[in-house]
């Protein structure tokens, strides 16, 4: 298998064990310890979402960037839509949702950065 597939796979392959960690942070029962810093519910908000977002924005081609990006806002609101209906001591929040917008926008500026450093390398090494 060429080494190109393997590192594809393998980012596949984290991308979507983040994304059922995330789904079990984000809707399993709220019974963990107090916060530590403040904010921190919104901090771990925008990690989370700037690390699910990365690796869409990192391989997918250009075309599909305003699909993947609706995806990812779709899933932040599904999640606090779960949220606000549950009662597992959860609630929705809109600021919860911000946050998961900004964790986006971070991927994408970031993600895009790193893109475009390495198609350049690629290009000047071909």
């Amino acid at each position: 298998m060429r080494r190109d597939k393997v590192v594809w796979s393998g980012l596949g392959v984290l991308s979507g064990l983040g994304m059922a960690v995330a789904a079990y942070l984000l809707i399993a029962p709220n019974v963990g310890p107090p916060p530590a810093i403040p904010f921190q519910d919104k901090i771990f908000h925008v990690v989370m979402f700037a690390c699910l977002t990365g690796p869409g924005v990192l391989v997918l081609p250009r075309r599909y960037l305003w699909f993947w990006l609706a995806h990812m806002v779709a899933l932040g609101a599904g999640i606090e839509i779960v949220q606000s209906r549950g009662d597992e001591g959860r609630s929705g929040d809109v600021l919860d949702l911000v946050a998961d917008c900004v964790g986006i926008a971070a991927a994408v500026g970031v993600g895009r950065w790193l893109r475009g450093r390495f198609e350049r390398a690629a290009g000047e090494a071909g």
